[in-house]
């Protein structure tokens, strides 16, 4: 019994993870597709068990030996890029940026004080920034005079504050006005600095928000294409892991993954550990130094905090 159902739930794990990769055009799959990690995990771990439980047995299927291998391969496919990736450990960097998609339910903007005040960023890009979290800012436009707040009612507000100006900040409405990104330019140890700071909708609940989701896609990708800079950040909320196939939309030649080197560092759901997932996403132009990457403390948001610091020469 227990070799037979080892057998099916690990078949069934690898098709999970299988259909997620295969067919990504479909919301449905794309939502699966961001949990491909833990499918392939999973349907190795009752490949371990069959492998187990089967040893003795005179009818066992020896092409699972074959997955045995396959699925290791498949699994550091994956996630080799954010564990040996190439990074500037060690050295210094002469800027500091924090996303934060801040929750619109949390009432709470202590532990967002408490934390900013603790990390000291150079810039901080908030996510869901509704008209009851402007009202709760007050500590923060008094320490990053520099700042432009898009308040929105429907979850997709969003504000970036400086310690330093802006050369200029405007907000793009790539979908439409009630979806805003804010494009930024400034400099940085003499250097010209752009910045995209974008909250796509989710996939959620149908076809037409995953087509929403992946028009904004191309359309950032355009912009970051058409920038005439050595030095571009990518920042935010994208809803979605570089796992999903539809990430590729967004991906410029451009840009490397600001993770790469310092692991996986999941934010989503920042209130269930368990299969949390790397959602939010910060990619800078090749040409900077990403010299540390992490997640920030709980701040009672669904996110946690992401932080990037940067080497901009």
């Amino acid at each position: 019994m227990l070799t037979k159902w080892t057998k099916i739930l690990c078949i069934a794990f690898f098709l999970l993870y299988a259909l997620g990769k295969s067919f990504s055009d479909y919301w449905i799959m794309d939502m699966l597709v961001q949990y491909s990690l833990y499918t392939l995990g999973f349907a190795f771990i009752f490949l371990i068990i069959y492998t187990i439980a089967a040893r003795k047995q005179q009818n066992k299927n020896i092409l699972f030996l074959v997955a045995l291998f396959a699925l290791p391969y498949f699994m550091y496919r994956d996630v080799n890029n954010f564990y040996f990736g190439t990074n500037q450990h060690g050295e210094e960097s002469n800027f500091k940026i924090v996303s934060i998609n801040i929750y619109s339910g949390n009432a709470n903007a202590q532990p967002l004080e408490d934390y900013l005040t603790k990390e000291n960023p150079d810039l901080i890009v908030l996510q869901e920034l509704t008209p009851a979290w402007q009202a709760k800012l007050d500590f923060l436009r008094k320490n990053y005079p520099y700042y432009k707040e898009e308040v929105r009612s429907n979850n997709f507000g969003i504000g970036a504050y400086s310690k330093t100006p802006f050369t200029q900040i405007t907000t793009k409405n790539y979908i439409d006005d009630m979806h805003p990104s804010l494009l930024a330019e400034m400099t940085v140890n003499g250097k010209a600095l752009a910045l995209v700071m974008t909250h796509p909708v989710p996939p959620l609940m149908g076809q037409e928000r995953f087509e929403k989701r992946n028009k904004q896609y191309r359309l950032l990708k355009k912009e970051i294409d058409e920038l005439r800079f050595e030095n571009i950040i990518l920042i935010g909320d994208l809803n979605s892991t570089v796992f999903s196939p539809n990430f590729k939309l967004v991906q410029s030649d451009k840009m490397k993954d600001a993770r790469s080197g310092f692991g996986l560092q999941n934010t989503w759901n920042a209130f269930y550990p368990i299969f949390r997932t790397n959602i939010d996403q910060c990619w800078v132009s090749k040409s900077m130094g990403v010299t540390n990457f992490y997640t920030g403390d709980a701040i009672q948001s669904d996110h946690l905090p992401i932080v990037a610091e940067l080497q901009i020469n």
